[in-house]
């Protein structure tokens, strides 16, 4: 057996360990997976024509003419098809599984038809060599052939080699880059070399017939490195991979077909891992992995995000098979705890695409907004994603959009609620708001809104900052403490109250406009002063240290820990609404009991009081007998802008604003 014979057997062994280790694993449903899989076959038969070939070559004195010429036109006719699927697979690749309209197929197609009918029609231009060294084929039909695998290699370098997709024009997300085209223009750039480099080699030698190692060789680089299916697996559960469901959605898009992403998502996650730990967590999604597949076989899982499986559906037997699946349903985990068998919470999310979602984009904000939203939650639920969910959701992104574009330009506005002093008889300081308002699209926007939304996006720090410095050039510029204003109350966030830069950026704006620190007082939330631990308290000490004051800002709304009040210590204590109306309401005495308790204790600790969203003379009295010494809310005024500030604070140094005996206790 000479060297040639060896080359070749070797070359169809590597493609058939590579078949068999193919079929045997979970493979992503892709146009360009299948693609490869075409261009694997053509590959293996390819390389058993060309050991055909060279055995009937050398063996044309004993065997008919016609054995020999057709060995040769199924050689020359599969390597054509090879370099051709090459291309194709590239071309899917680069433009994100998009399929390719009939008529640039055709055209794509062109070089391969010519080839291929030089083959089949013209098998009298392929002249055969053969002598003492070795044997080759030649003539205007091979030549043809050799143009023809040259137009389509250099044509897949060019697409290998391109930033941009296959496909310039936007198209909604379908044609955009494969998530992961870096690594397979990698890929099958260094497979494609490589068998370049051999073919070259035996254009060159003629006799050395090592063209199928490198067909081979290339084909078991790109599987290794990228085509592997067991790149998308997710070992742990079962399923595919996260990266494997970025792969599938724009292929879910490309096929032009209505589709439903189904998404089981297990709430209780905190409980899970606090009751069975991080590992039995993922034994869990495992188990409910295998419940559904068993509920719907053929339905390929991904693990799309922390703790939700993701399946496209396109049949709708299937969806409804799965939402009334007794089997789903009555999922429990089968892990025992010192309660016995742990059953966690779930529901189900379905999203009818491209009804509720056009393209990539909008398909994983629309996943993403129903795993924030806690109304979307409920163990056995199943919720339809409908016109109301998309409309909230894109009044969502709106905001956020909105919110971005004021952070860029400072475009927040600034407003002021005075507060009253029952002493000073006067107003003695103020609360500054942050507003946002979009004056073309969606119109005034609530802060109870807004400012979580910011908080979850990370940009609450950055308004803060903002919002602190429009405080200080106003108080700079009209001088407010030369008008009866003590202080001006500003928020901080819980983010910020721990940020270890805080201190530095605040005393950084408050020396740029020359306004002194005990000018602020600076609120932070009752939660927020709970869960801040060390870094709240170095960063109030050193605020404490510039002169600054601090509030504990919404009593009564959280964990009401005056043990945390005493040792963090604020100078004011802000009592919400909540501790207030209710002794006004229908059944008023055990709510003014804790009311009674909360001032008397607070006032013990040597700790002033605010009480927020006073709203008639009668609560402002009571609260005033009561020890309350400064009083917020709408019976004084609601938050007002610069100017209309000013002048209730003028006001109200010439005009009382309470008729009633504001004596206190």
């Amino acid at each position: 057996m000479d060297g040639s014979i060896k080359f070749q057997i070797l070359a169809l062994a590597v493609l058939v360990v590579i078949f068999i280790d193919f079929l045997r694993s979970k493979r992503l449903p892709l146009i360009s997976t299948n693609t490869f899989f075409l261009f694997w076959g053509a590959s293996l038969i390819n390389i058993a024509a060309d050991l055909a070939s060279y055995y009937t070559i050398n063996r044309m004195d004993s065997l008919p003419a016609w054995v020999n010429t057709i060995m040769h036109q199924l050689y020359i006719g599969s390597l054509d098809v090879v370099v051709f699927l090459l291309f194709i697979y590239v071309s899917f690749l680069s433009g994100a599984q998009k399929r390719i309209a009939k008529p640039v197929l055709f055209a794509f197609s062109l070089p391969f038809l010519v080839s291929v009918f030089f083959a089949v029609f013209m098998p009298d231009l392929i002249y055969y060599h053969v002598d003492e060294l070795g044997a080759y084929s030649y003539g205007p039909t091979v030549t043809v052939f050799y143009v023809t695998v040259a137009i389509y290699i250099v044509a897949t370098f060019v697409l290998l080699l391109r930033k941009k997709n296959a496909y310039s024009k936007d198209d909604g997300g379908i044609g955009e880059l494969l998530p992961d085209f870096k690594r397979a223009r990698i890929s099958v750039l260094v497979g494609l070399s490589i068998w370049v480099a051999v073919a070259l080699v035996q254009f060159i030698t003629k006799y050395w017939l090592i063209s199928a190692m490198g067909v081979s060789l290339m084909v078991m680089y790109v599987y290794i490195r990228f085509e592997n299916p067991r790149e998308y697996e997710d070992a742990e559960i079962g399923t595919f991979s996260r990266r494997a469901f970025h792969i599938m959605v724009p292929e879910m898009f490309a096929r032009k077909k209505n589709f439903f992403m189904v998404n089981f998502t297990i709430d209780d996650v905190d409980q899970i891992q606090k009751v069975m730990g991080y590992e039995q967590a993922k034994v869990v999604l495992r188990q409910a992995a295998e419940q559904i597949s068993f509920a719907l076989p053929g339905v390929n899982l991904y693990h799309s995000r922390s703790y939700t499986l993701t399946a496209f559906i396109q049949n709708r037997k299937q969806l409804d098979m799965l939402a009334s699946g007794s089997e789903l349903w009555n999922f429990k985990c089968n892990t025992t705890t010192a309660d016995g068998v742990f059953t966690p919470n779930y529901h189900l999310t379905i999203l009818e695409c491209p009804k509720y979602a056009e393209n990539v984009d909008e398909l994983y904000d629309t996943l993403d907004y129903c795993l924030s939203q806690p109304s979307l939650r409920g163990s056995g639920k199943i919720y339809y994603i409908n016109d109301e969910i998309i409309e909230k959701k894109n009044y969502r992104m709106a905001v956020l959009g909105i919110l971005n574009e004021a952070v860029r330009n400072k475009a927040f506005n600034v407003v002021y609620q005075p507060i009253y002093s029952a002493t000073k008889k006067r107003f003695s300081s103020a609360e500054a708001l942050v507003r946002l308002q979009d004056t073309t699209t969606v119109g005034f926007i609530s802060p109870e809104y807004f400012i979580p939304l910011a908080e979850e996006n990370g940009l609450i720090g950055e308004i803060g900052n903002i919002v602190f410095e429009k405080v200080c050039a106003f108080a700079a510029r009209t001088k407010l403490w030369q008008m009866g204003i003590d202080y001006i109350e500003v928020n901080l966030a819980g983010v910020q109250s721990v940020d270890i830069g805080i201190v530095a950026q605040l005393t950084k704006i408050m020396t740029k406009y020359g306004v002194h620190p005990g000018f602020f007082n600076l609120e932070i939330t009752e939660t927020a002063s709970t869960d801040g631990g060390d870094m709240l308290e170095y960063n109030m000490e050193r605020f404490r240290q510039l002169g600054c004051h601090f509030s504990m800002d919404d009593f009564g709304t959280g964990y009401s820990n005056l043990a945390q009040m005493a040792k963090v210590h604020f100078e004011l204590v802000k009592l919400d609404k909540s501790l207030i109306w209710p002794c006004f309401g229908e059944d008023p005495d055990e709510p003014m009991i804790i009311l009674s308790s909360c001032i008397d204790m607070i006032l013990r600790l040597g700790v002033k009081i605010v009480a927020e969203g006073v709203e008639t003379q009668e609560q402002a009295q009571m609260l005033i007998e009561k020890g309350v010494e400064y009083l917020q809310g709408y019976f004084f005024s609601r938050p007002v802008g610069e100017e209309e500030f000013l002048e209730k604070v003028k006001l109200a140094l010439s005009k009382p604003l309470l008729t009633i005996d504001t004596a206190t206790k």
